[in-house]
Order: C-alpha cells, then sequence, then structure tokens
C-alpha cells in the first residue's frame, strides 16, 4: 500500500502545477496573487520530500482538504459518491462470476460441442467489444426503443440492470473461459478415474473433485478481475449516468479538481490492492497444504 500512495504521490506532480493549470488564461490582475496564495495552502512551494510527508500525514488521517470546485471536504464528496460504485461493482462481480462459473464448467464437460465453440465465439465477442460501445447499444435498445430500462439514474434498482451487465459482460466472458481451460486441465486427472471408478456420481466427481483442485488459480484470476471492474466502473457511470466516484473522478479531470483527482486516484488503487490481499488471505482456506507449508 506504501507504494500505492507513492506512486499516486509521483504521477501527481508529474501532471504539473495544479493551480497553473487552475488558473490557465484568467485575465484578471488578482490571478497572481490568488495563484500565490493557493500554492502556499496546498503546500507545493515546500520541497518535494516535505510534501511527501505531509501526504502520507494527509493519508493516514484520510485528510486530502477541500475541492478546489465546491470548496466541500474531499473525503466528504467520495463518501457520497463510493456507495454508487460499490453497489455497481459488488452486483457485476456476483453475476459475472454466478454466469461464468458453472457456465465454463458446462463447456468443459461438453468440450468441442457446438455449446463450446458457440460459447467460445461470444466469450471472444464480449472480451473485445468496447464496454462504452456496449453501453450505447443497450441504451438504444432496451431504454429508448423498447422502453424496459431505465437509460441512466439510480433512483430504482432497475436503473441498475444494465450497467450492471455492460460492466460483468467482459469479466464474465474472460473467466468463462479460464474455468473451461483450468477444468479441462484436471478432468483427466487419475485421481478422478478412482473416484469415478469407485462408482462417485459425476456431479460429485465434479463439484467435489475436479473444482476443489480449480480453486486457487480461479480465486487468483478473481482478485485480479476485481481490478478490472473497479477500472471499468469509471466509464461506464459515465455512459449511465451513475454519480459514483469514477463519475466523480472524470468531472473532477475536467475541472481540475487537483485535490479530489488525488484522493479518487488513491481510494481506487488501493481498493485494488486490499482485493488483492483479501485473496491472498482466501488461499489457506481453500487448500489446507498452504496453512501446514
Amino acid at each position: 500500500m506504501w507504494l500505492v500512495v507513492t506512486v499516486v504521490f509521483v504521477v501527481m506532480r508529474l501532471t504539473g502545477d495544479p493551480v497553473e493549470m487552475l488558473y490557465a488564461g484568467d485575465p484578471r490582475p488578482d490571478a497572481e496573487r490568488e495563484k500565490a496564495a493557493l500554492r502556499e495552502a496546498l503546500g507545493l512551494t515546500e520541497p518535494l520530500p516535505v510534501q511527501y510527508a505531509r501526504f502520507l500525514a494527509q493519508v493516514a488521517r484520510l485528510d486530502f482538504g477541500q475541492s478546489f470546485v465546491t470548496r466541500r471536504p474531499v473525503m466528504q464528496m467520495i463518501a457520497q459518491t463510493l456507495p454508487y460504485t460499490l453497489r455497481l461493482t459488488v452486483s457485476a462481480f456476483i453475476v459475472a462470476y454466478l454466469v461464468a462459473l458453472p457456465l465454463g464448467i458446462l463447456v468443459a464437460l461438453r468440450r468441442n460441442s457446438w455449446l463450446d465453440y458457440g460459447s467460445l465465439v461470444l466469450a471472444m465477442g464480449g472480451v473485445s467489444i468496447p464496454p462504452f460501445w456496449v453501453g450505447l447499444m443497450f441504451i438504444l435498445l432496451f431504454a429508448l426503443k423498447l422502453d424496459w430500462l431505465p437509460a441512466s439514474g439510480v433512483e430504482s434498482a432497475s436503473a441498475y440492470v444494465l450497467p450492471v451487465i455492460v460492466l460483468a459482460i467482459p469479466r464474465m466472458s474472460f473467466m468463462t473461459r479460464y474455468v473451461r481451460g483450468a477444468m479441462l486441465e484436471v478432468l483427466s486427472a487419475d485421481y478422478l478415474r478412482t473416484a469415478r471408478a469407485k462408482g462417485l456420481p459425476e456431479g460429485a466427481v465434479v463439484t467435489g473433485h475436479a473444482l476443489r483442485n480449480t480453486l486457487i488459480p480461479i480465486v487468483t484470476l478473481v482478485g485480479l478481475q476485481l481490478g478490472y471492474l473497479v477500472g471499468g466502473s469509471v466509464i461506464i457511470e459515465q455512459v449511465f449516468g451513475i454519480p459514483g466516484l469514477g463519475h466523480l473522478l472524470v468531472q473532477s479531470i475536467f475541472n481540475r479538481d487537483f485535490p479530489v483527482v488525488q484522493a479518487a486516484v488513491l481510494i481506487l488503487s488501493l481498493s485494488i490492492v486490499l482485493a488483492n490481499l483479501l485473496t491472498d488471505l482466501t488461499y489457506p482456506y481453500l487448500d489446507p497444504r498452504i496453512r501446514h507449508e
């Protein structure tokens, strides 16, 4: 996490003087005086090591100052938008893996069938087609033409249906093929033939033996895919007008609101690190051999 904080600090300083960008093209005589005062207030006139130490202290206190635009505390703005992003990403995560896991197992059991080839074509399309384009097509079809679902907003649960599906499609497509590949590696193993020879039902062989031995690589990929979900939510929130953290980040970039951008990038980055940390902590429960080591 220290590395993430350091990278965010360095990258934000590489973008240039935020005060100069904020006041770009301002012809007022008082602009220079205001810029100097704002630099002083933000501590930008101090040496970089001092700025870095202050930034670490701010992160520890979750205090990122005030927004340039709204003059509201940055953490207050993030606290208002974060629930929408969590609702979107968690829902998309659940949908993606409720579909990908059983479908991946099924196509592995039906290898080289029409179902296997059909899922391959759909998975390639789901991974390669840009989600923002899929979102626009879904809005055009299901919201404007058929009038089945809202095109934007967060007023009801139905407003989340389209963005959740659009965000889940790439992850669902990728994971389906990954689960298929992981299952194919173990389906011909000797211990599965032994289990079948003992008279175990095929369902028990697949779920109790084959799937259990593929959980480690699948869970590893789950942690990585959570990062893609968090990153993808930034664009999806823009397309569907969801006032989440990604939407706040994009608006703050356009408004050159440096404190909000810095805090939002840090929160999104730390969420990815935390997801991977939690994934690593589940390994001993999935494989007792890791616990004994």
